[in-house]
């Protein structure tokens, strides 16, 4: 079986027609607004994406017609793109080789869609209700995480448990809560939460940190740095802050930054921990080695199938962790991915098979 823990819908107009908002909020919702090359985003009076100036983002949502039906950078169908014909994207599947996918939203990689936490939640309500009804007319091949309103955590948690009882099968959030660390106590309730759910915690790269994002005014750029650095600090805050103690049962995995940055982020948070800098307070360190962490099997981390560094990897941290990623539909994912994997000489079958197949225990299939 291959099991696909990291897709994407390219979001339409279609998901938020329900979108509930009290009154004198409704002009405050999303809307698409047409520009000259692309469509837009109007949320909260501000726009995206963010195409130029400090803090650009960048994404193919919402999807402005060319009259063919077809989006060429992304080579797929609109229906595929947009979930508007599950059918669509399960023929798509088929094509690249895929039994099971797993969701997650475009547009929300993106912080903060809005800064009242009124419109925030009602977003993430509509997402996670359009996306609930796609999926269930797909057998089970089609699954979702949901999307919360952090750093609300009381809005977080009161989505998780709607979003559980709706048929979820993990919880997003992106590698900061806006300004907060990924440790920070504020936001153990949301973990508690997600523990008792049975949610694995889905840390996916994004813009999550806004002070870092307007440092850059490069799109290429926004996509080399503050679009992943974030998941590399929630890397260290569940190695080093505690959460995996806290919550024995909870599982975390770190989606779209690829497996190559593994050993390097771990070996520095092992060196450290072996020869504590000068001034470290004993509660500063991991109550366990990190490489333990990693070895729980409760830690796992998505790849993408042409990376070269995939067999070094192995030999670093196992090939019991590491999940196979498609990032269907967008652009800059590897095509016939699984094809060109079973081609490769360099990884055994047997680790092959089972990057290809462990996504199903990460998300307890």
């Amino acid at each position: 079986m291959v099991f696909d823990t990291d897709a994407h819908v390219q979001e339409s107009a279609e998901i938020f027609n329900s979108i509930t908002l009290p009154d004198g909020y409704l002009h405050r919702g999303p809307q698409v607004v047409k520009g000259a090359e692309r469509g837009y985003w109007m949320i909260d009076g501000r726009l995206f994406p963010k195409l130029s100036g400090p803090g650009v983002n960048s994404f193919a949502t919402p999807h402005v017609a060319k009259g063919d039906g077809l989006n060429s950078p992304l080579k797929s169908r609109i229906e595929s793109q947009e979930l508007s014909d599950p059918k669509v994207r399960l023929e798509d599947m088929d094509k690249e080789g895929i039994d099971i996918s797993i969701i997650f939203p475009t547009l929300f990689l993106a912080y903060p869609l809005a800064e009242d936490r009124i419109v925030a939640a009602a977003l993430c309500r509509a997402y996670n209700n359009w996306i609930a009804d796609k999926c269930s007319f797909t057998e089970g091949r089609i699954r979702w995480v949901a999307t919360v309103p952090l750093p609300d955590v009381e809005g977080a948690v009161e989505e998780m448990q709607w979003a559980r009882a709706h048929g979820a099968c993990g919880v997003m959030t992106l590698g900061t809560a806006g300004d907060w660390n990924l440790d920070d106590d504020r936001l153990f309730p949301f973990y508690e939460c997600a523990e008792k759910c049975f949610l694995p915690v889905c840390v996916h790269v994004g813009w999550s940190l806004p002070e870092l994002n307007r440092m850059y005014s490069s799109v290429y750029r926004s996509l080399i740095s503050p679009f992943v650095i974030p998941t590399f600090m929630a890397f260290v805050s569940f190695m080093a802050g505690g959460i995996l103690d806290r919550f024995p049962k909870l599982k975390v995995g770190f989606f779209e930054a690829g497996v190559e940055w593994v050993p390097y982020w771990l070996d520095r948070l092992e060196r450290f921990y072996r020869q504590p800098p000068a001034g470290s307070k004993k509660g500063d360190l991991p109550s366990r080695s990190p490489i333990e962490y990693i070895r729980s099997g409760r830690i796992y981390f998505s790849c993408e199938l042409d990376e070269k560094r995939i067999g070094d990897v192995v030999e670093a941290i196992g090939d019991d962790c590491i999940v196979y990623a498609s990032d269907l539909p967008h652009s800059h994912r590897v095509f016939d991915a699984v094809k060109l994997f079973h081609a490769r000489t360099d990884i055994p079958s047997v680790t092959k098979g089972k990057i290809l197949e462990n996504g199903s225990r990460f998300f307890n299939d």
